[in-house]
């Protein structure tokens, strides 16, 4: 089943008793500043392949119309992916796993709502000036796209970042300053992950997350050589998906007494709402 814009996935029991007696644990992914799901495709894939149900929000004004990333604003980014949050909270675990300055994002809504746990790739605490992002950004994806994509769509994707309002920037750093400051508030399990060759957020972004964050079980992982894309480029990949399942599966927290986890469904999103880089 397609992952785009809506969710999938669910884990499987031997028959029906046993499929309703066991966690449907929610994933929700949120990607980063001018991104889409694409960045973090092979971790939910890894994720609906391990069981679980997966949910990937595209934020406000990352969809096909790019005019609308001018009005969008970091508190309409959180809007974005609250749909997906509240149907589920407190009927079955969720887990929060945030993307650059999807990371931030999902700090301010694990400080708001009653979340399993948080996964920080790559938080965008500590990042480059405008000018710096923006040549980096086009540098990572000319890399990225080197394996194979056509000249057309590597364009496409440049322009898009060329194009992007400042205002835009400015609400980005909004976001990274809201997470910043839910940090200290956190007592949820967290994984971090970081590339200690990141291009875009400074590696010493991850240890002051660790370091920051309340929480009583936690975790950092640097990855040697890793770049920003570690979710959907490179060696890494692999890396990711392995440590971010292996820390789902310490944190699953067990239903109350009595009480079965159940799964409602999340709002259905037109994929065509999606069809943007």
């Amino acid at each position: 089943m397609p992952l785009d814009g809506g969710t999938a996935g669910g884990r499987a029991g031997t028959d029906g008793e046993a499929e309703e007696r066991m966690p449907a644990e929610l994933c929700v992914l949120v990607h980063g500043f001018t991104g889409s799901p694409d960045e973090v495709m092979p971790l939910a894939n890894a994720l609906q392949q391990a069981g679980y149900e997966v949910a990937l929000p595209v934020l406000e004004g990352h969809g096909a119309d790019k005019q609308q990333l001018r009005t969008a604003t970091a508190n309409a980014w959180l809007q974005s992916v609250l749909p997906y949050l509240k149907p589920a909270v407190g009927k079955r675990p969720v887990h929060l796993i945030g993307f650059s300055m999807g990371a931030m994002l999902c700090a301010v809504l694990a400080r708001r709502q009653p979340v399993s746990s948080l996964t920080m790739i790559a938080p965008a605490v500590y990042y480059s000036s405008p000018t710096q992002v923006f040549r980096q950004i086009a540098s990572v994806i000319k890399e990225a796209w080197a394996g194979g994509a056509s000249a057309a769509a590597l364009r496409q994707r440049i322009d898009k970042i060329a194009n992007t309002p400042l205002e835009s920037l400015r609400q980005f750093r909004r976001a990274v300053q809201m997470g910043k400051a839910a940090l200290p508030y956190l007592t949820l399990p967290v994984c971090v992950l970081q590339g200690d060759h990141d291009e875009l957020v400074e590696p010493r972004s991850g240890p002051y997350v660790y370091r920051t964050v309340a929480s009583r079980y936690k975790e950092l992982h640097m990855l040697p050589g890793a770049g920003h894309m570690i979710c959907c480029q490179g060696e890494e990949v692999a890396e990711v998906c392995r440590i971010v399942l292996n820390f789902l599966q310490k944190v699953a927290p067990e239903p109350p007494a009595g009480l079965i986890w159940t799964a409602d469904p999340a709002p259905s999103v037109d994929p065509s709402e999606s069809a943007g880089e």
